[in-house]
């Protein structure tokens, strides 16, 4: 079959395409002409679009059985962006996969989305979340927790507070987190293109080890140094400093919350083994060792 992966730049576009293209001929969207080339040396057809409209991806779309929608996430840079990037984008790709006969649809959420939430980022994916289920299409919504690996923002960030002296945490560092490694959530979403039998729901999806975010900042450092904490606007501007990056504070608030599944597991529905943090964390080490500098 042939699957369209929009969103794919970045870990979990990475992890998601390399997964799909065992089985699949894979087409694939970015923003960025330099997200595109990784993804072409991987083997999939990738287009650069700027933007994203209807009748673009009704042009990539045909004879394409699924599409699974990464466009999104909490680091945007003001609140319009935000909505559109998790709402907007799902609206258009719902409506491009109907017109081009895109038989499934595959969202990634997070736990916790809620059209009526007060956090901007959860209400916008709880909308988003509704347009797939509303849409008559095939569909899996698949609401992941933090995600792990080389260059993923919610990691990198983690990474640098852990190695500042003294280490810094967003939120109270008692929230409990259950970090997914990336290249299992490839393995999810491949897995769930690859289900003969229609599905239709919500599933949950989590690392093995469930620990405090203060607890994986000791195993990063692999010492006991109590961490500082901040929340909101103030952990936002410590981000910005360590990143050297702008975070505002709807971002830093969304690191500092809880992590952990809750809808029925996706692994085991699907049949991905989950790989433990520490080997997770192995392997991503290992990964960045050997990655080129930028």
């Amino acid at each position: 079959m042939t699957v369209l992966v929009t969103g794919a730049s970045g870990v979990v576009g990475h992890a998601v395409v390399k997964a799909l293209l065992a089985r699949d001929e894979v087409r694939a969207t970015v923003r960025r002409p330099e997200a595109a080339e990784p993804l072409r040396a991987l083997g999939a057809k990738v287009a650069v679009r700027a933007g994203m409209q209807a009748d673009e991806l009704t042009e990539i779309l045909p004879r394409c059985h699924t599409l699974i929608h990464l466009t999104g996430g909490v680091e945007q840079p003001d609140p319009d962006s935000l909505f559109w990037a998790n709402h907007g984008s799902t609206l258009i790709a719902v409506q491009a996969a109907k017109e081009a006969g895109t038989k499934r649809i595959v969202l990634l959420s997070v736990p916790a989305a809620d059209p009526e939430h007060t956090h901007p980022f959860l209400r916008a994916k709880g909308m988003a979340e509704e347009v797939v289920v509303a849409s008559g299409l095939e569909h899996a919504i698949v609401r992941s927790t933090h995600v792990y690996g080389l260059g993923g923002a919610w990691f990198t960030a983690l990474v640098e507070g852990a190695s500042t002296s003294p280490p810094f945490v967003v939120g109270p560092g008692t929230q409990t987190i259950a970090p997914i490694y990336a290249d299992d959530v490839g393995a999810v979403l491949a897995a769930i293109d690859d289900r003969g039998d229609p599905v239709a729901g919500v599933w949950g999806l989590e690392g093995p080890d469930a620990l405090t975010a203060d607890e994986l900042v000791a195993v990063l450092r692999d010492d006991e140094a109590r961490p500082t904490h901040a929340d909101g606007q103030a952990a936002a501007a410590a981000l910005s400093r360590l990143l050297e990056a702008p975070v505002d504070a709807v971002a830093a608030s969304f690191y500092g919350m809880p992590s952990r599944a809750d809808a029925p597991d996706a692994a085991a529905a699907f049949g991905v083994r989950r790989t433990p943090l520490l080997e997770g964390l192995r392997a991503t080490l290992s990964a960045s060792a050997t990655a080129e500098p930028g």
